[in-house]
């Protein structure tokens, strides 16, 4: 990026003297193309480090075996940092697989619940030797939500059949 820069400075500052860059046209039209290129440069560094935040935000939260958060974080990378494509993107794919055999989730975000996602997502064949090795430990970072009024009527009326 910076080498674009130094060249539209020369071009447009007047260091190489062609006949037909002496027009202001030229001028203008090289200072746009190297102002847009630079824009577009500073646009792929933005998401790149955005998705390196990401994948590294999942990391801190799988190493304290925060297994649903780290997966939320995986999930981030891939679906809003997918292009430009970095390796960051498929680290996070791998981690997402890893994160869900711990909690032994496998009901997609988007999908219906009787979908599977190591069915509706092809790279999972790439992974699928290291999640076998896996054994679910479920989420223990949440805890269960309190019963309903309606779940305990319904203990109530059970306890009061049994007597």
């Amino acid at each position: 990026m910076t080498a674009i820069y130094i060249l539209g400075v020369i071009i447009v500052g007047g260091v190489i003297s062609l006949p037909y860059i002496k027009t202001n046209f030229w001028k203008n039209a090289c200072l746009i193309g190297v102002t847009l290129l630079a824009m577009y440069e500073m646009a792929n560094f933005e998401v790149i480090r955005r998705a390196y935040n990401a994948y590294n935000r999942g990391e801190a939260h799988f190493a304290d075996k925060k297994y649903k958060e780290a997966m939320w974080d995986y999930q981030e990378v891939q679906e809003f940092y997918y292009l430009p494509h970095t390796h960051w993107v498929d680290l996070a794919a791998e981690k997402e697989f890893i994160c869900r055999a711990y909690i032994g989730d496998w009901i997609p975000p988007e999908g219906p619940l009787d979908a599977d996602v190591r069915t509706l997502r092809p790279d999972f064949q790439k992974y699928k030797d290291e999640v076998a090795q896996i054994t679910p430990v479920g989420d223990s970072t949440y805890q269960p939500a309190p019963p309903t009024t309606f779940e305990k009527d319904m203990a109530a009326k059970a306890a009061k059949k049994k007597k």
